[in-house]
């Protein structure tokens, strides 16, 4: 068995994120479901809102099979299928509303001939490493967003939500319990720094509860007895 083999299953790592959310979600007194809308992880992702939530509910995500050609094969169907989801979910304004971008459009923009665009479209053609880049570049997403598989492509989105978007909203709810009525987090805030603030969480936390115990009357310490 090589290296790959001992890592966990990405089916258990999005269940392992899944309980982190769930923890958040407890804390923010809100749900899964509306920290994780399946139209907007949809679009992060690649993956239509059905599997999105077939994947959140356990079912297992698709992997690369192991055979040469089944691999290769797959590859050039999942980059497919992420560049016809590209096409159709990252329109074009036009004065008769919004609109794919057509193949001469894209062939313009990217240097690729109309032609293996279309090849690409139809997976007739695979991608190599360079075209693939030009295309996530003029749709605008990120570098492997076509190659990722479900699971990879879901696990990515799970950890920026948990290292990331839900330890700075769970510290703006903090800190406007705490009085903080105007609260700005940088959304380009590094890892440094986001670290910092799931460190500071718990001891926010208890700055709450002493605040409110001190309000009601109550010694931080007590089981719930009046002054």
């Amino acid at each position: 068995m090589n290296a790959a083999d001992h890592q966990a299953a990405p089916g258990h790592v999005i269940a392992r994120l899944l309980d982190d959310v769930d923890a958040y979600a407890a804390r923010l007194g809100t749900t899964r479901g509306r920290l994780l809308d399946l139209t907007l992880v949809s679009r992060a992702t690649g993956i239509e809102p059905d599997r999105v939530r077939a994947l959140l509910n356990g079912e297992p995500p698709e992997d690369e099979p192991r055979e040469k050609y089944a691999r290769e094969a797959f590859r050039k169907a999942l980059f497919q299928q992420r560049l016809r989801f590209l096409q159709r979910t990252r329109l074009k304004e036009t004065p008769a509303g919004r609109e794919p971008y057509g193949l001469r459009e894209i062939s313009r923009a990217t240097g690729i001939s109309a032609q293996h665009v279309s090849n690409l479209l139809n997976g007739e053609r695979g991608a190599n490493h360079d075209h693939a880049a030009r295309l996530e570049l003029f749709f605008r997403v990120p570098e492997g967003f076509c190659s990722r598989t479900e699971g990879a492509a879901l696990v990515a989105y799970l950890r920026r939500m948990v290292h990331e978007d839900l330890p700075k909203l769970a510290t703006h709810a903090v800190l406007q319990e705490l009085g903080a009525r105007s609260v700005a987090l940088r959304s380009t805030a590094d890892g440094a720094q986001i670290d910092t603030l799931r460190d500071l969480l718990p001891a926010l936390d208890e700055l709450v509860r002493a605040i409110q115990a001190r309000r009601s009357g109550e010694s931080p310490g007590a089981d719930g007895g009046s002054a």
